[in-house]
């Protein structure tokens, strides 16, 4: 009997061999359109409605406040993406503005695009472009080539790089960096002169207690700003 149980046991192990040694491709073949259909009626439709839902909400469906440089246009997004990574909201703010650009360009484009065609990893990864004309084009692309999602971040990657520069032939300060500048050079201790130690200890027992709730403040928002720049 033991010499029958270890029969099977050879036969099960042949099976299993000759298996992997002979991999089923009309299996494999069904496997992917169902992982492919399963994911476009899943994934891709959630990540557009999220889109689309901040997109109406937050910018009333229109484009042009999108693209708006105003500091002020997105106070209530940016308290919305602080929930991000919580049980609040288990998404990550990239996640949030890539949907959010992905819900902008397929309302800019036309019903029949071919940026409409692809899977969501390809839209997201096309969006940040935010050049209607040139996202349709690289879709087109892609879409002709079944170009992967790395190869299509190379060609995106590109066409960044290609963005108009200022009178100087340099790209333009973005204004974080900027801001970020200015404040390194403000509040430079001792050293830099700006103001010492001594400078401190002069105060007033009021104005230190005023001085030391500001520099929580903006020890909180510096922290906070170090947390997306880290993203």
């Amino acid at each position: 009997m033991a010499r029958r149980a270890q029969a099977s046991e050879d036969q099960a192990e042949t099976e299993v061999e000759v298996l992997e040694d002979k991999p089923d491709e009309k299996l494999v073949k069904e496997t992917l359109a169902w992982i492919r259909d399963t994911l476009k009626r899943t994934l891709n439709r959630a990540a557009l409605e999220v889109g689309e839902y901040v997109f109406e909400k937050f910018y009333g469906g229109d484009p042009q406040r999108v693209a708006s440089r105003s500091p002020n246009k997105a106070a209530s997004l940016r308290m919305l993406t602080d929930h991000c990574g919580t049980m609040d909201l288990p998404l990550s703010k990239s996640s949030l503005h890539r949907a959010l650009e992905v819900a902008v360009m397929m309302k800019a484009l036309p019903a029949k695009a071919a940026y409409k065609q692809l899977p969501s990893t390809h839209q997201a990864t096309l969006a940040p472009l935010h050049d209607p004309e040139k996202v349709e084009k690289l879709a087109a692309k892609a879409l002709d080539k079944k170009l992967p999602v790395s190869k299509l971040r190379g060609l995106v990657a590109a066409e960044l790089a290609k963005r108009p520069v200022d009178g100087r032939g340099r790209k333009p300060t973005p204004e974080v960096l900027k801001s970020l500048t200015r404040s390194v050079k403000l509040f430079t201790l001792d050293e830099g002169k700006t103001f010492t130690k001594t400078d401190v200890k002069n105060l007033s027992d009021k104005q230190r207690k005023e001085a030391l709730k500001a520099a929580r403040k903006l020890a909180a928002t510096m922290g906070k700003l170090v947390e997306y720049l880290e993203e």
